[in-house]
């Protein structure tokens, strides 16, 4: 409870001289601290995936069950957009460099920041299966 705060600050406050605004600030920012569980709120949980299976094996599970992806499409994606390449090839480059670097699902929390459009939705879901849940920072 507040008890030990209240005595750190009375201390503080007799042997640094610190002001009552300061007192007050300090007080504020511990409760902050304070663990609150949010009624009628879903889970913010990030779910980092434990197990001893690799980012690149995970994407290779997650192409696996996939459709095979359309030539057709992929050709005027490639036409319009030159340089542009498919999920697949981005998320197995993705996890092959963070691999190299250390980086697994279970170390690794997922930050994305993609177009919120529903055309990023699958990479998204795609990335979530490897890594876990994803803390969205939103997009453009």
């Amino acid at each position: 409870s507040s008890q030990p705060l209240t005595k750190l600050i009375i201390n503080l406050s007799s042997t640094m001289k610190l002001s009552l605004a300061s007192l007050v600030l300090l007080a504020a920012s511990a409760s902050a601290f304070t663990a609150v569980t949010p009624a009628g709120r879903a889970s913010t949980s990030l779910n980092i995936l434990a197990g001893t299976q690799s980012a690149t094996e995970r994407v290779a599970n997650v192409m696996a069950a996939r459709p095979e992806e359309n030539e057709a499409i992929d050709a005027l994606v490639k036409k319009n957009f030159p340089g542009a390449i498919s999920n697949k090839a981005m998320e197995t480059k993705v996890a092959t460099i963070l691999e190299a670097k250390g980086f697994t699902p279970a170390n690794t929390l997922l930050c994305t920041s993609l177009c919120c459009d529903e055309l990023a939705r699958n990479l998204e879901d795609d990335l979530n299966k490897v890594y876990g849940h994803n803390f969205n920072l939103g997009g453009l």
